[in-house]
C-alpha cells in the first residue's frame, strides 16, 4: 500500500474498511476490557476506521492517534471531526509529544508489521516508556509469512522490552487469516 499517495483502489478499500469495520472490529475491541475512562494510544491510525470505535469505547477517555502519512491523518480528521475524544498526529511514536507514563494502554491493530524491523525494538521501547505503571498493551496482528510475522517473533520483541504477556492466542479470522491476538502489561 501506498499510504502517502494511495491508489484508487486502495480507497475504495478504505472506503469498505470504513463501512464493514463495524462487524470486524467493535467486538474485538469490546473484548478489550476498557472501563471507559482511559488514555489510549493507537499506533498507526491510518484513516480512522479503528479509532471511530474505539473513541466510543472510551466516553470518559481519549484516544491518540499517530500515524507517519499525513494524507491518512488527514483523511481520519475529517471522518471524526465531530468526535471530541480523539486527537490525532502525523509521526511516529518516537517522535510523538507524549509524557512518559501518562497511557493507560497502547494498541497495535495490524501494525507492527508495517513498522521497519530495525525500528521495532525502539518503538517498543517507546511504548513501554509512555505507559504508566501496570498499562496495557493491545496487539493484533497478521503472523502470515507472505503477510505479518511469526508469533514467536511478536512475543520475543515485547518480552525484551519489559511487557509480559498477559494472554495471547492464535487465530484464524476471515478474510484476514492467520494473527495473534495478545494483551501484554508493563511490570
Amino acid at each position: 500500500m501506498s499510504f502517502e499517495s494511495p491508489t484508487r483502489l486502495e480507497k475504495i478499500a478504505f472506503r469498505i474498511e470504513w463501512n464493514l469495520s463495524g462487524p470486524l472490529i467493535a467486538p474485538y475491541l469490546k473484548g478489550l476490557g476498557l472501563q471507559g475512562d482511559e488514555t489510549v494510544l493507537e499506533v498507526g491510525c491510518g484513516g480512522g476506521a479503528v479509532t471511530r470505535h474505539l473513541a466510543r469505547l472510551l466516553p470518559h477517555g481519549r484516544v491518540i492517534g499517530v500515524d507517519p502519512s499525513a494524507y491518512w491523518v488527514e483523511h481520519a480528521r475529517g471522518r471524526l471531526r465531530r468526535v471530541r475524544n480523539v486527537a490525532l498526529f502525523v509521526g511516529d511514536v518516537l517522535s510523538a509529544d507524549i509524557s512518559p507514563e501518562s497511557l493507560d494502554a497502547a494498541l497495535f491493530h495490524y501494525v507492527l508489521h508495517d513498522i521497519p524491523a530495525a525500528d521495532r525494538p525502539t518503538t517498543l521501547a517507546r511504548i513501554e516508556e509512555l505507559l504508566k505503571p501496570g498499562g496495557r498493551l493491545f496487539l493484533r496482528e497478521p503472523t502470515r509469512e507472505a503477510h505479518g510475522m511469526r508469533p514467536d517473533k511478536i512475543r520475543g520483541l515485547l518480552s525484551s522490552v519489559g511487557l509480559r504477556e498477559e494472554q495471547a492466542h492464535e487465530k484464524k479470522a476471515f478474510l484476514l487469516g492467520a494473527q495473534l491476538h495478545g494483551i501484554f502489561r508493563k511490570v
